[in-house]
């Protein structure tokens, strides 16, 4: 088994932070422990990495998604949050590369960072095994996760106002005259769609609407986004189109919606309005443009990186930060107002 901080703090009886300190070059620490540390770490067969000989030196910064992912450059979404994550890391002069998980017990990223070649993580998603961030406290490197947060778990984290972006889409539509509106998304276990459906449930109380089960259709498990918008849309029109307007909880699913009408006759707005969530780039040429919330995704990367580097240069890393960018209505053409309610 692979010798951990942990297990050398607790040989030592001093605490892992020390330890960490005395192993990467970095905090207050008296010669006298970081020559003890050294040499018990070292005896125990941990593979010590050099210390940073000067700030100038070049990080490794690793992005880690979930191989289910299959690549962040062509995703919508992620491939432009990656866009900020890379240009905020130039300005440090850090080196970025990428790595997928497959699973929870992936020890690859553990064997860089004891190589010497691992600095700082950013976690992207929120399929990211909970174990990986774990594993990355007890060896004490840098973390930050984007679009996703975990209970319990004091890890810095970027995340988007996903419940304030689906109540403003809901405020929007019933302001056009629509009361029976739909929901398509899913899977819940996300927590960012989490986020979301529980934004339009509770906005639906708040415009006094009661939420009837027909009108939604949650997916248990993820899959191409496109698809299940499909399929959520077919369903709804197997229903009679109990709804005057539907929400997705991403772009993606609607576009996939805007397909179901499609091939069903079905016309967008005039039969049935369309809203999606996150202002990726083709919603505003499909036809019609579609109206959604923006997310600042190239913002979000950079603002990421930007704390990960205060983390891994001691600045304010003694609290945990949980930072939510606002977000944006973009109204375009794919809402019709109602005449009458």
């Amino acid at each position: 088994m692979s010798v951990t901080l942990k297990d050398i703090a607790a040989a030592l009886g001093i605490s892992v932070t020390t330890v960490s300190r005395a192993l990467t070059g970095q905090g207050r620490i008296s010669d006298k422990t970081r020559e003890k540390v050294l040499n018990k770490a070292l005896e125990m067969g941990y593979a010590v990495k050099t210390a940073p000989s000067s700030r100038g030196e070049h990080k490794q910064i690793c992005i880690v998604f979930n191989s289910r992912l299959q690549s962040l450059s062509s995703d919508p979404f992620y491939g432009t949050v990656m866009v900020g994550v890379e240009n905020e890391c130039q300005k440090y002069g850090s080196k970025v590369f990428l790595q997928t998980i497959s699973q929870p017990d992936d020890h690859s990223l553990w064997d860089l960072h004891k190589a010497g070649r691992l600095d700082g993580l950013i976690l992207v998603g929120a399929d990211v095994y909970p174990s990986i961030v774990e594993q990355a406290k007890e060896y004490q490197i840098p973390t930050v996760l984007i679009d996703n947060w975990i209970p319990g778990l004091a890890v810095d984290s970027v995340v988007s106002d996903n419940r304030g972006g689906i109540m403003r889409l809901v405020n929007y539509l019933v302001s056009q005259g629509h009361r029976r509106i739909g929901f398509i998304g899913g899977p819940l276990s996300h927590r960012s769609l989490q986020e979301r459906y529980d934004g339009y449930r509770a906005a639906l109380r708040e415009n006094g609407i009661a939420r009837k089960h027909e009108w939604g259709w949650i997916h248990s498990q993820p899959g191409p986004q496109v698809d299940q918008g499909r399929e959520g849309m077919e369903a709804l029109l197997a229903r009679g189109m109990p709804v005057t307007a539907v929400i997705t909880d991403n772009d993606s699913t609607a576009l996939g919606v805007l397909q179901a009408c499609d091939q069903a006759g079905v016309k967008v707005p005039e039969d049935v309005s369309l809203v999606g969530f996150d202002n990726v780039e083709a919603s505003e040429y499909v036809n019609p443009p579609l109206t959604t919330v923006h997310i600042p995704k190239q913002r979000m990367g950079a603002i990421a990186a930007r704390r990960l580097h205060e983390l891994m240069e001691g600045r304010d890393a003694d609290i945990t930060l949980r930072i939510t960018l606002g977000t944006e209505l973009i109204i375009r053409k794919s809402v019709q107002a109602l005449q009458k309610w």
